[in-house]
C-alpha cells in the first residue's frame, strides 16, 4: 500500500475504508472510499503536493463545511468534508456513478444540440442555486460536470473559494460559454476561433443567448427562452 493510501486510510478510518483509486483529474488524484456501515461511497480528491503545503487544513475544512450547508440542489454534488492525510490535503463528496462531460466528449465528440441544451440547463440550474447563495464555482470545466442516471450534476462548487482562489459569477458564466462551445464542437476552444454560429448551424434564440454577457446563472437560465411554438422540433434542435 502506498504512503498516500496508508495516510488516507488512517485519516478516514474506521468509518470509511479506501477501496480503489480512479482516473485522476489533472494534478488531482482521486480515491473511492466505502462507508463501513451502509456501503455508501465517497470520492476523495487529493490536492497536489505544492498546493497542500500552502493550505491551512482546518480553515479549509471549515470553509468546505460552510459551503455544504448552503448548497442543496439536485444538479449539484454537495461537498462532504475535508482534512489532511499526511502531507496532503483532501476534500470529499459523494461518489456519483457515471461519466464526466470531459470523458463523454473525448469518447464521442460533439454532442447533439438537443442534448447540449439539456445539459446546459442542468448546469445553469445548479449554478443558479449556488449563485443565489453567494457561492461561485471558480473552476467550472467539463471535468466537473457529471452525467449520471440522476441527471446532470456539477461538482466542486465553491471549492476554489475555500482554497483562496478568486471566483466570481461572471467568471462562471464565461466558463459556461466555453463549455457550450466545447459540447457543440467536440473540442476545447482555442484563441482566434471563428464564432460558434459560423461553424455549426444554431437556432436563432441560442445564437442570441450565447452573444449575451450574463452576470450570473439565474439570469442566464431565465434568458433561455425557446423559439416560438410554431417552430418544429426538428428546427429547434437541428
Amino acid at each position: 500500500m502506498s504512503e498516500l493510501r496508508t495516510a488516507l486510510a488512517d485519516a478516514l478510518g474506521p468509518l470509511y475504508r479506501i477501496e480503489r483509486e480512479v482516473r485522476p483529474v489533472g494534478e488531482y488524484r482521486l480515491f473511492v472510499a466505502t462507508q463501513s456501515q451502509d456501503g455508501s461511497e465517497l470520492l476523495v480528491k487529493i490536492l497536489p503536493a505544492a498546493l497542500s503545503l500552502g493550505i491551512n487544513d482546518l480553515q479549509f475544512e471549515r470553509a468546505v463545511l460552510l459551503i455544504a450547508e448552503r448548497l442543496n440542489h439536485p444538479n449539484l454534488v454537495k461537498p462532504r468534508g475535508a482534512g489532511r492525510a499526511g502531507s496532503f490535503v483532501y476534500h470529499t463528496r459523494p461518489f456519483v456513478p457515471g461519466t464526466t462531460l470531459r470523458a463523454w466528449i473525448g469518447n464521442n465528440g460533439a454532442i447533439p444540440l438537443a442534448r447540449t441544451v439539456e445539459i446546459l440547463r442542468g448546469i445553469l440550474s445548479g449554478l443558479a442555486h449556488a449563485h443565489a447563495a453567494a457561492i461561485s464555482h471558480g473552476e467550472l470545466k467539463a471535468e466537473n460536470v457529471l452525467l449520471s442516471d440522476d441527471g446532470v450534476l456539477v461538482a466542486d462548487s465553491g471549492i476554489a473559494s475555500a482554497l483562496g482562489k478568486p471566483a466570481t459569477t461572471r467568471n462562471d458564466m464565461a466558463a459556461v460559454q466555453l463549455l457550450t462551445r466545447e459540447m457543440l464542437t467536440g473540442a476545447k476552444p482555442t484563441i482566434g476561433e471563428e464564432p460558434l454560429e459560423q461553424t455549426r448551424t444554431l437556432p436563432l434564440w441560442l445564437t442570441e443567448w450565447l452573444r449575451s454577457r450574463w452576470t450570473d446563472a439565474g439570469r442566464a437560465l431565465a434568458g433561455m427562452r425557446p423559439p416560438p411554438p410554431s417552430s418544429s422540433q426538428s428546427q429547434l434542435f437541428a
